[in-house]
């Protein structure tokens, strides 16, 4: 039994020197200088003030501006346009039509005072030109002749996803 022992330990004693004694080859590579980046966005319009400017508007009729929206980022953007009165005659700034329209597909119709376009996906450093159509409507009476609105048009951009 004694024998059947010793014989037993000396078996496992030498499976294990062979697997200790035995090497495995190894290498290694680096993959040197990473960087990330995060992206940006970045909108810029032309022309940058009185894009809309209209001298006489007459009731029933309309006048159309260009304008022309960047993206100067280096990731797609969603872009909203916004109008804010800013002064001029309440009656007058309620009366006013608007349709917004880029290439074939119309952005929005209806008040100046609650201009809010669909968004327009700009790609990464692309360039969309919109056209903003403002009108009186024939209906209009004597009551606004003369009168104004002085608004801003924001427009806003948030990254596509």
């Amino acid at each position: 039994m004694f024998k059947r022992i010793v014989l037993a330990a000396c078996g496992a004693a030498l499976a294990l020197s062979v697997g200790a004694a035995g090497a495995y080859f190894t290498t290694q590579v680096q993959v040197a200088e990473n960087v990330v980046r995060a992206g940006s966005i970045s909108l810029s319009s032309e022309p940058t003030s009185a894009a809309v400017s209209i001298d006489s508007l007459a009731p029933g009729s309309e006048a159309e501006r260009p304008v022309s929206l960047v993206n100067d980022g280096s990731l797609p953007v969603d872009v909203v346009m916004t109008a804010v009165k800013k002064a001029g005659v309440t009656d007058f700034w309620d009366a006013l039509t608007c349709k917004v329209t880029c290439g074939s597909t119309e952005l929005y119709r209806g008040q100046v005072s609650q201009l809010r376009t669909s968004p327009l996906r700009l790609p990464a450093g692309s360039r969309a030109d919109v056209r903003v159509t403002v009108g009186l409507p024939a209906a209009a009476g004597n009551d606004l002749a003369g009168d104004y609105a002085k608004f801003s048009l924001y427009i806003d951009g948030e990254q596509a996803h």
